[in-house]
């Protein structure tokens, strides 16, 4: 059976001279800065296509939360896109597929006979000016060191299951923190990795933040210290009890041995899952959800799912 999608934009705007081969290049001279995405219910039939300028969360909760959507749900994000203007995004997609329109369901404007798969096709032909923070994207995929190391943490970790908490947690790339890095991950008010740039002969230092079990690993402890790293516990005031911050010195591929040891993923995933089902069941967001990369996210969870990287 045909799974229906719901393809849910940010505020729309029309579009004037889109061309129907190429849905996703429009000249925009109006700004407006948001996300467009794709929403999937496991009880219904059709895909949500929209748009909205806050982060998907919380649009996804007030979708959640009113009919006829309600009675359709619960929707979870499938597909997205951070954009410059989500508006016009929204109202060409809405165009492109105007004949999948469900007319069987009063009350909605969103709501398309169509798989996920090709509503994703239809958002990987946005125009690239209009992708926010698409320079950074590339600048990851150029370096192929880091970006293997960065598509493993996130296959490691599971972190793609919580598409629906992004902006609880966040993934920023190049941020300029302490002298500049390649990537920072927050949970909430708090940093759980990141990875320094080297600079002055100084290797890059790796953090990874997890549960305090990692020191029943002794392998773990002298690896740590035989790269000139450091296991500290209770680094931040506001992480959970037995959270343990693990420093280490070296390359994209030290950091790659250093998940494979054992007992770091159990670490990993005992403190992170933990922490993000914490914020889910409180609905609080982090302070740093407007560094967050969606789009980053987006093209990780591509070439994942793809084996492409």
């Amino acid at each position: 059976m045909l799974r229906w999608v719901s393809l849910a934009l940010y505020p729309s705007c029309r579009i004037h001279g889109v061309k129907q081969t190429n849905i996703m290049t429009v000249n925009s001279t109006n700004h407006l800065e948001g996300h467009v995405y794709v929403l999937v219910s496991p009880v219904c039939e059709f895909i949500k296509i929209g748009g909205t300028d806050f982060a998907p969360l919380k649009r996804i909760k007030e979708i959640n939360s009113v009919e006829p959507y309600k009675g359709l749900g619960p929707w979870s994000l499938h597909d997205f896109r951070q954009v410059t203007d989500w508006r016009k995004v929204e109202h060409s997609l809405h165009y492109s597929f105007r004949s999948k329109f469900v007319k069987s369901i009063a009350g909605q404007k969103e709501l398309f006979s169509l798989s996920p798969v090709e509503a994703s096709r239809h958002l990987e032909q946005i125009d690239e000016t209009m992708i926010l923070r698409k320079p950074k994207i590339d600048r990851m995929f150029q370096d192929y060191e880091f970006s293997s190391f960065i598509s493993q943490l996130f296959k490691f970790t599971a972190i793609l299951n919580w598409l629906n908490l992004q902006g609880a947690w966040t993934f920023s790339l190049f941020p300029s923190t302490s002298g500049g890095r390649y990537y920072t991950i927050n949970i909430g008010p708090h940093e759980v990795a990141f990875s320094t740039i080297a600079r002055n002969r100084h290797p890059s230092i790796h953090m990874i933040h997890m549960d305090c079990l990692i020191h029943d690993f002794n392998a773990v402890t002298t690896w740590v210290k035989e790269h000139k790293g450091r296991i500290i516990n209770d680094n931040y005031a506001t992480a959970l009890y037995r959270s343990t911050s693990v420093f280490f010195e070296g390359n994209f591929e030290d950091a790659l041995n250093f998940l494979n040891l054992h007992g770091v993923r159990r670490a990993i995933i005992a403190y992170w899952t933990e922490a993000l089902i914490t914020l889910q069941e409180k609905e609080i967001g982090s302070v740093y959800s407007r560094f967050h990369n969606w789009n980053a996210v987006a093209e990780l969870k591509k070439r994942i799912l793809s084996n492409t990287i």
